[in-house]
């Protein structure tokens, strides 16, 4: 009974990594006035992984809270020192990101069932290689749908 329980910890720990991975942004662009505007900061912050489905561009008058921004990134939270003057979210790049999720989640249920029961048959390897291969169709494809600014 103890080895089902492996399966029960691997797939939130597989969960929460797709969760930081999603919720954080991880490329964060940090710059002065743009576009012939006062003097300032502007932050571009991108969410999503394999696909970008949401973008957004921050702005504050500061001048300093660049090299601040920069100091705590990725973890910096604009929402009290700037405010947000676009945001664009891609349905399908969130679609695409569900969808990898849930095959990555069942690669990681079949592969550990699999290694328990010492069950690899023909039926278990194909049907990983397919799961595999879909993975990396909507990792190759996560580009065309992703948004930017």
């Amino acid at each position: 009974m103890i080895r089902f329980w492996i399966t029960w910890l691997l797939l939130p720990a597989a969960v929460a990594v797709l969760f930081v991975l999603n919720w954080q942004c991880w490329r964060p662009g940090v710059g002065g006035a743009i576009g012939g505007r006062p003097p300032g900061t502007h932050l571009e912050r991108f969410f999503g992984w394999p696909a970008t489905y949401q973008a957004e561009i921050w702005r504050s008058d500061d001048q300093e809270l660049a090299s601040r921004i920069l100091a705590s990134a990725p973890f910096y939270y604009p929402g009290d020192e700037m405010s947000r003057e676009h945001r664009t979210i891609g349905w399908a790049a969130l679609a695409v990101d569900v969808a990898f999720a849930l095959l990555v989640l069942f690669l990681v249920g079949v592969s550990v069932w699999c290694a328990l029961h010492r069950a690899w048959t023909w039926r278990q390897v194909a049907l990983l290689a397919g799961a595999g291969l879909m993975l990396l169709g909507l990792w190759a494809g996560s580009q065309s749908v992703s948004v930017s600014l």
